[in-house]
């Protein structure tokens, strides 16, 4: 059985509901009690609703959304990266020094960012379903009593007002005019007309009139919730920085137990004991992994989102932040996006009357209104103060017959309404008029109300007073959000194309988006008339109009099987399967619970103009990642060519793990701490992987060749040095390589970058001066003499490098 459009029946036990591209689970639709319909005056008692609530007939909800506590900390804990880094540091710690275990911090620093960040989410995810929460009036004891949705239970009498959110599913019991908006739930703009016995929906808002309806299903019974189940799914969000890092740690992972046995075999080959020849084997193996490129990436996302929070920006996701950035096609709404879903008087204008009068008969069509009319109340406070005129009868707005009337008396009968109503039938010169205004007023896609009088007093409801005449025309208009046409503008400039995706009509979203700038906005499409394939029209069309919900949902992902990257903005229930379709979804502030709760990014204040910020975020951990990923990754080359010649040639292993610690430290870690705030206006291109390895793969290279020359040049018979001395010899050969790598991904210098540099070159000239630093990293200083044979070899090779390099003109990571 299908769900009609306008009309929400009352379903006998068994049947299944379905609505455009849903489908519910049984809902059984069990009528009020006689009991409670014959004492609808006044409610239940409060005994009555202590049972029920008692019961399970309450309206309160699961709180549970997205990942529980549990499995946000398996997630973050039990990972691959914590596995192998934390195998190692616990080997070194039983068999070692501590101080050689120094970085296995890494695995708990990576794991407390992400359990913080991901748990910060959840409470303002849950503070936001405080926040859009409705009151709602209802009977109880013969008193209209104010309760917020939860305390709502079954056979609960709502008192119902223009404004009003529908907290639960109802059966009308009364209604004067009675009109409720249903475009959270289905997408169509206009206004649904209710009378006895309809259904009213949870969701659902009232626009206009007023009546009483009886509460049938509550919770999680109620259809709403039945639609929303896949909510409650959790799907990770696509993150290139974080499959890239997954694909290395993965070769890692298989590469770290056979290099780690060649090792250990090698060493213990040396005639080295079991503990140093299995703390050398960890030392050589450690390096592979990039112990804080994990680390940040978190912290780097964990920053954005600190400061977009700042901004009234909720990250659900960390990796949100990156998915955005990536984005070249963006899907919007015109309601809540574009424009703010409020009406306002543009103009008006007299045809049979005076301006002045025509504002004076306003201002009381206005004042006689009990339950005006979104319409009537952006008139209101534009045709000044109402006068003194007595009401002597009234037909109250109706969606069904598209106007309304009232009769003053000694000022006969004014009406307002749409022109093809109340001209109906009429002829003459100011009516030809009037229809041809409007006619060119209709043209441009904008609302018109006509307000026209008649001598006599109005009678029946469904027919209009005799001698209707057009006195003057409104023009409304939706009012279009401030921030939207510069927030358009930013994404045409970035080369993220727009499409505009509405439930209303095609022609008022094409006029909107047009006057908003989006480029292409006059070529639409109406899709409930359409034949042309969705696949077809998604590429070409910017504009789509009455698009259901599981159409939303195909425009997205025929754009994705075009190679886009699509985000989603939405606000309403019919949203949810576009935004957990889309790359990223993005919630507005007027959104459902249910709706904010799939979307991984949430605009409290509902500004449009957020999203550049956002997008600039994820630019600048994108880029500045690229950069950090290079150094990383560039250590676990090395690393890796480091343990395959050792464990092939037998020779002792060329550092302690404190050494490789200490390097890291100053070349990798505190460095990648400070790019990864970089300002970066770059757009995000795909291929990152790709990127990383054509500048590490030969940057480690040439540090492992000119470490490993160094190292056996002071074990040579030249030198002859110490074991201690030829590690301390390769430990300052590979951090100088370190520090010219760091140079040429920081290129060009700036101030920041220099300072930078310099500080760290000073800083490891101080720990090797010092001899308790010195001590702790187990540094020992070479005759002066053989120092600068070592320095020589190792800043020629450097040199040589940099000019072989120089001439490839290598490709690095984008600025």
């Amino acid at each position: 059985m299908k769900r009609k459009a306008n009309h929400h029946p009352c379903f006998a036990p068994g049947f299944t509901v379905s609505t455009e591209g849903y489908q519910c689970a049984v809902t059984v639709c069990t009528p009020a009690s006689d009991e409670v319909l014959s004492n609808s005056a006044t409610g239940l008692t409060a005994a009555e609703v202590a049972d029920r609530r008692a019961s399970g007939q309450g309206n309160a909800l699961p709180d549970r959304e997205g990942r529980t506590i549990a499995e946000i900390l398996r997630a973050n804990v039990l990972t691959r990266f914590n596995a192998i880094l934390g195998v190692l540091a616990l080997t070194v710690l039983v068999i070692g020094s501590p101080v050689d275990a120094l970085f296995g911090i890494i695995v708990v620093l990576n794991a407390v960012i992400g359990i913080v960040q991901e748990l910060a989410a959840k409470r303002a995810l849950d503070r936001l379903r405080v926040q859009i929460a409705p009151t709602i009036t209802v009977v109880r004891d013969g008193v209209d009593v104010v309760v917020p949705p939860a305390e709502i239970v079954r056979d609960d009498i709502l008192r119902l007002r223009a404004g009003d959110q529908l907290p639960a599913d109802g059966r009308v019991l009364d209604a004067d005019g009675l009109e409720t908006d249903e475009s959270a739930l289905t997408g169509e703009a206009d206004p649904v007309a209710k009378k006895v016995n309809d259904e009213v929906l949870a969701g659902s808002a009232v626009v206009a009139g007023s009546g009483r309806v009886v509460v049938i299903r509550v919770g999680s019974d109620a259809w709403i919730q039945k639609l929303v189940m896949q909510a409650r799914t959790y799907a990770p969000t696509h993150s290139e920085l974080r499959n890239g890092v997954d694909r290395m740690l993965r070769v890692i992972g298989w590469t770290l137990v056979p290099l780690t046995a060649l090792l250990l075999w090698s060493q213990l080959r040396a005639d080295r004991n079991t503990k140093d020849g299995l703390v050398s084997a960890i030392a050589g193996v450690v390096g592979l992994v990039p112990q804080g490129l994990v680390l940040m990436i978190s912290l780097a996302m964990a920053t954005a989102v600190r400061r977009l929070a700042a901004n009234h920006v909720v990250v659900q996701e960390l990796q949100a932040v990156e998915g955005l950035a990536r984005i070249d096609v963006l899907c919007i709404d015109k309601t809540g996006t574009l424009t703010t879903g409020r009406t306002t008087l543009e103009s008006i204008e007299p045809l049979g009357s005076t301006l002045a009068e025509l504002r004076e008969a306003l201002a009381a069509l206005a004042k006689a209104e009990p339950s005006p009319t979104t319409a009537m109340l952006a008139i209101a406070p534009e045709v000044g103060e109402a006068p003194s005129w007595r009401t002597t009868s009234q037909v109250a707005f109706s969606s069904a017959r598209k106007w309304s009337a009232t009769s003053f008396d000694g000022h006969g009968t004014w009406l307002i309404g749409a022109p093809e109503m109340l001209l109906a039938g009429s002829t003459g010169q100011p009516v030809d008029a009037a229809t041809a205004r409007v006619g060119e007023l209709a043209a441009q896609a904008k609302r018109v109300l006509l307000v026209a009088h008649a001598d006599g007093p109005v009678g029946s409801e469904d027919s209009l007073p005799a001698g209707v005449r057009p006195m003057g025309l409104v023009v409304l208009a939706e009012e279009v959000r401030s921030d939207a046409a510069a927030t358009l503008a930013y994404f045409a400039e970035q080369g993220v194309e727009v499409k505009v995706i509405s439930g209303d009509n095609p022609t008022t979203v094409s006029a909107v988006a047009v006057h908003l700038g989006v480029r292409g906005a006059e070529k639409f499409a109406d899709l409930r008339s359409s034949t042309v394939s969705i696949d077809e029209l998604a590429e070409s069309t910017t504009v789509f109009g009455r698009v259901s919900p599981e159409q939303k949902q195909e425009i997205v992902k025929a754009l994705q099987r075009a190679g886009h990257v699509v985000a989603m903005t939405g606000d309403g229930v019919n949203d949810i399967p576009a935004l957990k379709a889309a790359d990223i979804g993005i919630a507005m502030d007027t959104a459902t619970t249910a709706t904010k709760a799939v979307a991984q990014l949430v605009l409290l204040d509902g500004r449009f103009d957020r999203l550049p910020g956002v997008v600039d975020e994820g630019r600048r951990v994108v880029a500045n990642m690229e950069r950090v990923s290079s150094l990383f990754v560039s250590k676990s080359v090395y690393a890796a060519i480091f343990a395959f010649v050792i464990g092939i040639s037998g020779a002792g292993f060329p550092f302690l793990p404190r050494h490789l610690s200490l390097v890291s430290e100053l070349t990798v870690g505190i460095p990648a701490f400070a790019l990864s705030f970089r300002r970066a206006d770059a757009r995000t291109r795909p291929g990152y992987l790709g990127r990383v390895l054509r500048f590490a793969v030969p940057a480690g290279l040439a540090a492992a060749i000119i470490t490993l020359t160094t190292y056996w040049l002071v074990r040579s018979t030249i030198i002859a040095g110490t074991l201690n001395e030829g590690r301390s010899a390769s430990t300052l050969a590979l951090g100088s390589v370190a520090f010219w790598l760091l140079y040429r991904l920081m290129r060009p210098l700036d101030r920041f970058g220099a300072a930078l540099l310099g500080g760290l070159v000073a800083l490891a000239a101080i720990i090797i001066a010092v001899p308790a630093t010195r001590r702790f990293y187990a540094l020992d200083l070479l005759p002066i003499t053989d120092a600068f044979a070592v320095g020589v070899v190792t800043a020629t090779s450097v040199l040589l490098l940099q000019a072989f390099l120089h001439s490839r003109q290598p490709r690095t990571p984008p600025d």
